[in-house]
Parts: structure tokens; sequence; C-alpha cells
């Protein structure tokens, strides 16, 4: 047996993605390795390495403005996991966030949620993974509802700052340059009444974030993208949007898992969940 001591934690760098990407695919996670340019970027990612080297773990922050920031990417090898790596890697994400200073934030999986309770993070609400995996005609599509274009940008930024809780600008733009087949806009007497964004992924496109006034604008936002980008398609939606949900199985998406929003040690929440209609993605916030 492999001996994980010492275990060596240190950042990533571009020259490890191709390393890291074998995580994301052996655990079947979405993931391209733009993504984890990402944070690289705009955060940091880090890495568990065994004594020959090998990568074992990844574990990534992203800190956003509004005094929080996320932790994701918390991927440990088949053949290493149950030897306290990934609670390692979190507890040094924890110190990393605390010392800018952000208050910790992730999205769970069921199993996730157990351990990370037990390490101090508290609920905030629940949403739902939602998958189509081919294209469902569903008439002719909306007519209030275009193409995003660049001089859209000001107000998307301010829309998604006043849902999300923190402006993340850089962010929104890389999934606009990943996103400019189908990424779109709602609009009213030249108001912008929401926008989806979304990126291409290993196994599916993603949609999030869908920033909305309402969950029809939601719904017709889908609908057109859905028209232009690649299925399957994948989104997250806090389950207290259930007329969207009902939306959605009845264009072709179903349930795949659920998740959990999570906080440590606070009772502050961010954002305002009633408009965000998809979140960007588990990894992302």
């Amino acid at each position: 047996m492999a001996n994980t001591d010492p275990l060596v934690i240190s950042p990533l760098s571009s020259s490890d993605i191709d390393e890291a990407q074998a995580l994301v695919a052996e655990t079947g996670w979405n993931q391209t390795p733009a993504d984890w340019r990402i944070f690289l970027e705009l955060g940091r990612a880090l890495g568990a390495r065994a004594r020959d080297g090998a990568l074992v773990g990844t574990a990534a922050t992203l800190p956003y403005a509004g005094s929080f920031g996320w932790i994701s990417m918390l991927l440990v090898a088949k053949a290493w996991r149950r030897r306290g790596i990934g609670t390692r890697l979190l507890n040094r994400c924890v110190e990393t966030l605390r010392e800018l200073p952000s208050i910790p934030m992730l999205d769970a999986t069921p199993a996730g949620r157990e351990v990370y309770r037990r390490l101090g993070f508290r609920d905030l609400w629940p949403f739902t993974r939602w998958r189509r995996r081919a294209a469902v005609d569903s008439g002719t599509g909306p007519t209030n509802v275009r193409l995003l274009e660049d001089r859209d940008s000001d107000q998307v930024i301010t829309l998604d700052s006043e849902t999300f809780g923190s402006s993340r600008d850089k962010l929104l733009q890389h999934l606009r340059d990943r996103s400019r087949e189908f990424a779109c806009a709602a609009e009213t007497n030249g108001q912008l009444r929401g926008f989806l964004l979304g990126r291409d992924g290993r196994t599916a496109t993603h949609f999030g974030p869908i920033v909305a006034e309402n969950e029809p604008t939601a719904a017709a936002l889908v609908d057109f993208a859905s028209r232009r980008a690649s299925a399957p398609v994948i989104l997250d939606v806090p389950d207290q949007h259930d007329g969207f949900g009902q939306w959605l199985a009845n264009h072709g998406f179903v349930r795949e898992r659920p998740l959990m929003r999570m906080i440590l040690s606070s009772d502050h929440s961010f954002g305002d969940p009633r408009r965000m209609i998809a979140i960007a993605g588990p990894e992302l916030g």
C-alpha cells in the first residue's frame, strides 16, 4: 500500500491541469481544463501529491468581493479515499479564505453534506441538478428573448451582483466567452428582465447562472438557449422554484441529484435566491 505520510499539499499551476482533469474524468464530473483555468486566474487551486509525485487529490477556492468565497473541486483519487486527504484539503481551503478574510461557502452532495456539517458548515438552501439528454421541440420559441450582446454587459453585471450578492464580472466574462452560441437575454423596452449564461462541459452543456425576474422568464430563456446548445444539458435549480422545476419536467428534463448550499459558522446569507433561477454551478457558486 502506498504511504500517504508525508503527503505534500501545494498550489497547482497550468502544468498540472492534465493530471487534475484525469481526477475529474475518474469521478465522472463535468469540468474541463477551461474550468481549472478559472481557479488559477481568479482563485487558487491546491493539489495533494503522494510520495511518488502522483496527484491524488485537489481542491480550489474562489473568493468573491462580498466577504465570502467558494470551496470546490474537492477530488480524491479512488485508490486514495478514506485516508483523510479530502478533509486536509478542505481545511487548507478554509484557512485560505479566512485569511482574506472571507466566509467559506460550498455546495454539497448528500454524502458530502454530512461530512461538512461535522466540520461546522450549516445548510442554507437545497437545490437540484436537472438533466436533459436530448433536444425537445417546444414550439416556435419565445419572442422577447434574443442572443446576449456585448452591449448588455453592464446590465448583466448589475443583475447578477444584486442576485448573487457580489460582483463577479471576470467570471461572467469567462462564461460569456464560452456560451456565445446560446447565451441570451430577456428584454422589455430596452430593460433586461433576465439572462442566461453557461459553458461547455466534459459530458454536457451547463446552463447557469440564470437570473430572471420570474419563472416564466427563466423558462423562456432556457427554451431559447436549448435550441442553440448541444445536448445533453444540465442546470442546477434552487428547490424553491418548484414551478420552474415542473416546467423543466414537462420539457424533457429529469432530476439527477439533490445538493445543498452551505456556509461555515455564520448566520449570514448572501444574495437573493428568489431571482437566482439556476446557479453558475456547484464549483462556482
